[in-house]
């Protein structure tokens, strides 16, 4: 507790100090455009779903590092991470598994085909010179096929414009474990381009709890080293159409414990390339926008793990040289037409295949999977108040067939009020991954029988403006229904279609600019996820989540925060038993500060974790204790 006290005492004469200094800065204004609900921009009122967005202004004014940090502070959304910085890490949307989310950088699906339900490690994904962040919750495989139970996380990178511009900047924790990135960016004629490096090495600490470690016994650091390199290159071929070249790089390398147990030689490295090609038209005074877009990425994983005085090979453990190798290959094509100013149609088809080999320890697997989706929706805003969606999608799959979805969708804006009334129904599905269909071995082997995953889902909710728009309130009611989900059971021999779930809750949210010098914002979900056919909860899906921060500008170039998570209320497999337990709830408090010393260079500090919790996410993996950092970053 002493650091918190330090931080509070420094804290609150600031900001007692702070009207006095009313006027000094201008405060962050909330997105008004959405990009990803109808895959076309939109008017924040005009949006028929629910969706957070964070931008690249509030994602560095918060200091958050990576994708992680930013999706613990979203509403609907629940991370769980093995550990410190590189270990596994998954998504919950709404309740939703891990691989019920569709995950997009700039318009590609990052999902890994090489794992076994198909879902993404967001370990490994940083912030550095992302545009925006939209998390869109609820059904959406009529936009975007496959895996959109729970909703769609799209990131993307910002389109380099102006004269050259950049930034750098490093910092150092208490625990050493560093950070350093930057871009350049802008344009010249017709080219613009942007490109950023971000690197990350941390000594680590020992994932494994206290309880499982005997007096004296053997301790290790699971060290993580991170290089990413992303770009975004375009050329406008005249006013009314431009090609753009998105790729990005990711290479790793992390040490990890098993459940329970220090392994100073387990190690996984990773790299993963995305690449994506794409052609955007505009025609007819603007009328119809077409977008042609292909995709090739390869996910790469190589995990090792040799006998040890620790952990000794035996009749039930062999040492591990295992590879891991998902390909995919997507390739759309987009129209949005304007039928009128306040009707407009979005369609398009998409293809995608995705290829695995995986080579563990001489049990080789191989398969590849096809799918082709149809869709189209439409949109319409009558009388400058209701806005109505209606949308169709069938998606062809190589070794199931044909799967139709669909979604309607309101929002009714009273101006006078400035109240928003939204609603939404839609169905969606998860096409069972490659391995769950091919994996060969006595172990979970794969089905060729498994049919998709299936949901529908309802929400309802309004949001209100008060103060000119300073001040938004929401508050959302959402229910889904699973069917046929595939998991691998007692006797664990193969995979079937065995669970049927519901998940229901509710997502409030508050984001309010007091002054130009303050901003407060927070949000609470509480969330139902149970197993219907056994009535029992599903793990890893926290009931209460409540996130508060609070920012304060009290002097020019003065920037001062403070954010707050509590979690609570969540069950999860007993690390030796395997028994459902509920672990114990946690709060995590963080603060930020940062001081323009002069123009373009920006001194900073963080600490998280103030409270230094000591908590499992999940059940039998110590999360990071208190760290504090420090650095600098400059722009030219």
């Amino acid at each position: 507790m002493t650091p918190l006290r330090g931080i509070l005492c420094a804290f609150l004469p600031v900001v007692a100090a702070a009207p006095a200094f009313a006027q000094v800065e201008n405060a962050p204004t909330l997105p008004s455009v959405v990009i990803t609900a109808d895959r076309e921009p939109v008017p924040a009122e005009r949006v028929t779903g629910t969706v957070t967005v964070i931008t690249q202004q509030q994602m560095e004014q918060r200091q958050q590092r990576t994708v992680i940090d930013v999706l613990r502070t979203v509403p609907g959304v629940s991370v769980q991470q093995s550990g410190g910085p590189g270990s596994q890490t998954s998504v919950f949307l709404r309740g939703a598994n891990s691989n019920h989310t569709v995950v997009l950088i700039d318009g590609m699906n990052i999902g890994d085909p090489s794992t076994p339900n198909g879902a993404i490690d967001f370990a490994h994904l940083a912030t550095e010179n992302l545009e925006r962040i939209e998390v869109v919750r609820g059904p959406m495989s009529t936009l975007y096929g496959s895996g959109a139970i729970g909703g769609v996380i799209n990131m993307v990178t910002r389109k380099g414009s102006g004269d050259l511009n950049g930034s750098v900047f490093t910092e150092l924790g208490t625990r050493l474990q560093s950070t350093s990135g930057g871009y350049v960016r802008g344009s010249l004629s017709r080219f613009n381009y942007n490109v950023s490096a971000n690197g990350v090495l941390t000594p680590g600490e020992t994932v494994v709890p206290s309880r499982f470690t005997p007096p004296g016994g053997y301790v290790d650091n699971d060290a993580y080293r991170n290089v990413t390199f992303a770009s975004r290159l375009g050329f406008e071929v005249n006013d009314n159409a431009q090609f753009s070249l998105f790729t990005r790089y990711i290479d790793t390398q992390v040490k990890y414990d098993q459940v329970g147990q220090e392994d100073p030689n387990a190690t996984e490295f990773t790299q993963q390339l995305f690449n994506r090609l794409q052609f955007d038209g505009s025609f007819f005074n603007d009328r119809w926008k077409p977008t042609i877009g292909i995709n090739y990425s390869t996910v790469y994983r190589h995990d090792l793990d040799f006998p040890s005085p620790q952990v000794p090979a035996g009749p039930f453990r062999s040492p591990q040289d295992a590879t891991y190798s998902g390909r995919r290959m997507q390739a759309d094509f987009k129209n949005v037409v304007a039928i009128t100013d306040d009707i407009s149609f979005v369609g398009g088809i998409d293809y995608d295949k995705t290829w695995v080999y995986t080579n563990a320890d001489g049990a080789q697997n191989w398969g590849d999977a096809r799918q082709t989706g149809v869709y189209g929706q439409i949109r319409g805003t009558f009388f400058d108040a209701l806005t109505l969606s209606a949308g169709v999608r069938n998606d062809n799959h190589s070794q199931y067939g044909d799967n139709g979805t669909w979604r309607v969708g309101a929002a009714y804006l009273v101006h006078a009020t400035d109240t928003k009334f939204k609603a939404s129904y839609g169905t969606a599905f998860k096409a069972p991954a490659i391995l769950e269909l091919y994996n060969v071995g006595a172990f979970c082997a794969g089905n060729p029988n498994l049919q998709p995953e299936r949901s529908r889902g309802t929400e309802a909710g309004v949001e209100q403006g008060l103060f000119a728009g300073k001040v938004k309130a929401g508050a959302t009611f959402f229910e889904n229904y699973l069917e046929n989900v595939v998991q691998c059971v007692a006797p664990f021999a193969t995979y079937t279609n065995v669970q049927h779930a519901k998940t229901s809750g509710v997502e409030l949210t508050l984001d309010a600019q007091i002054t130009s010098w303050l901003d407060i914002g927070g949000s609470y979900t509480l969330t139902y996820a149970r197993d219907t056919d056994k009535n029992t909860p599903l793990l890893r899906r926290p009931e209460n989540v409540f996130t508060g921060r609070v920012a304060v500008r009290p002097y020019e170039g003065v920037r001062l925060g403070a954010e707050l998570l509590s979690v609570s209320g969540r069950h999860d497999a007993n690390a030796i038993t395997g028994a459902t337990m509920e672990p114990s709830p946690y709060k995590l408090l963080r603060a930020t500060a940062a001081y323009d010393i002069r123009k373009g260079v920006e001194l900073f500090a963080r600490a998280e974790n103030i409270l230094d919790q000591w908590y499992e996410e999940p059940e039998g993996f110590n999360a990071p204790k208190f760290q504090a950092f420090f650095g600098v970053k400059a722009r030219f």
